[in-house]
């Protein structure tokens, strides 16, 4: 599969993204008819998210990192979903884009208004999704993630989630 390239939906899809250079960038996020700013930095580690908040940098619901150290913290400070699988009698912890994870492929999907993920692990016979976007047009800023894990294995799965960020400053 390339690298690189353009999804039917016309996002850029990124392949493996966390082994790729580092790069960043940010999600736009205008709410509400006089315009409420919400700001959404991602980075091409973990599950993306390493900061937003609303109006500026100085007022953030996910603590503000400059991308150097977002690089390295993203993946342990920001968004994290921690799976607990059971198949029969066989028992697995597994986080789904974490740094190193063996036989597990990742695609990073980056449209105008949005930041998709997807990882697969035919270890564990889990596929991952998680969504991003914001909200336009409402009257209050907001940053939506939905997260989707379909098992790919023959056998019945049990599955215990646990899922978000590991803290929030009040705006």
């Amino acid at each position: 599969m390339e690298p690189y390239r353009f999804d039917q939906q016309g996002r850029f899809v990124i392949t493996d993204y966390g082994r790729k250079r580092p790069f960043s960038s940010f999600l736009p996020g205008i709410a509400g008819p006089l315009g409420i700013p919400l700001w959404v930095f991602y980075v091409n580690r973990g599950q993306a998210i390493a900061s937003f908040g609303v109006e500026n940098k100085d007022n953030p619901i996910m603590e503000f990192e400059p991308a150097n150290k977002a690089y390295q913290t993203t993946p342990y400070t920001g968004f994290r979903t921690f799976l607990k699988l059971k198949r029969g009698t066989e028992e697995a912890l597994y986080e789904p884009f974490a740094p190193g994870n063996a036989g597990e492929s990742t695609e990073m999907c980056i449209g105008m208004n949005e930041l998709e993920l997807h990882a697969s692990s035919e270890t564990h016979g889990i596929q991952s999704q998680v969504l991003y976007f914001t909200l336009p047009g409402e009257p209050f800023a907001g940053l939506v993630r939905q997260v989707r894990v379909t098992n790919t294995g023959r056998e019945p799965l049990a599955l215990e989630l646990l899922d978000g960020m590991p803290r929030v400053m009040s705006y």
